[in-house]
């Protein structure tokens, strides 16, 4: 029983390490100031149409997308409702530290999309190898990854593409540094997943409530 909890206690701190890297990544494409990110594009763009914010929006089309990948069959675990919460957490944090620079040379302004791109994409390993659960958009290129039986750097691009695509039909900005996030971030994903030899395809989560009775036991000891 005392590994079976350490064994979770560390599940859960390479979680909230991933979730961290990943908003190190987010704060790096930031700070490059050369386009929103993909997902940010559609955001504004939505924002545009209706009477609220991006950050209103991305709330709600997350809602949206979690209950896409719950018809699609993708397990809801504590770590999508972790995920939800932290990331924007994690990014109002390093942003108040500003331990992330910015920079006006164009040339290490694309040093900062490389780095945040693989930070996000190293961050999104370790997190999701867990098996506690997806964020939204994590969940929907895992669940689109197994059911259309394709690599998940082309369904993570697919996904990207397709993001920034609509919302720049509805009027939201993109940059260079949205173009490049939206062509990398796919076969950066899939790289670290195969350079720690982790199938996607393959990988299972935990729902929240098989996480629910797990911490009973481990805590209660019953």
């Amino acid at each position: 029983m005392k590994k079976l909890l350490i064994s979770e206690i560390r599940r859960y701190i390479i979680l909230i390490i991933g979730l961290f890297v990943c908003a190190m990544g987010s704060v790096f494409l930031l700070n490059s100031n050369l386009g929103l990110s993909p997902w940010d594009v559609l955001h504004q763009g939505i924002s545009l149409h209706f009477p609220i914010s991006i950050g209103q929006a991305s709330i709600i089309l997350g809602i949206i997308i979690v209950a896409i990948d719950m018809i699609l069959g993708q397990p809801i675990g504590i770590g999508t409702v972790i995920n939800f919460i932290m990331i924007g957490v994690f990014m109002d944090f390093i942003l108040f530290i500003g331990i992330i620079p910015k920079f006006d040379n164009i040339f290490l302004r694309l040093i900062e999309i490389l780095l945040g791109v693989f930070c996000y994409g190293f961050g999104t390993f370790l997190y999701m190898s867990r098996g506690m659960g997806c964020g939204p958009r994590d969940g929907l290129m895992q669940i689109l990854t197994k059911r259309l039986n394709k690599p998940v750097g082309l369904i993570k691009n697919s996904i990207e593409i397709g993001a920034f695509s609509i919302g720049a039909l509805l009027g939201g900005k993109l940059g260079v540094g949205t173009i490049v996030t939206a062509v990398l971030i796919g076969p950066v994903i899939e790289y670290i997943f195969n350079f720690f030899k982790v199938d996607v395809k393959k990988l299972k989560h935990r729902n929240i409530k098989v996480e629910y009775f797990l911490l009973k036991k481990l805590i209660f000891r019953r």
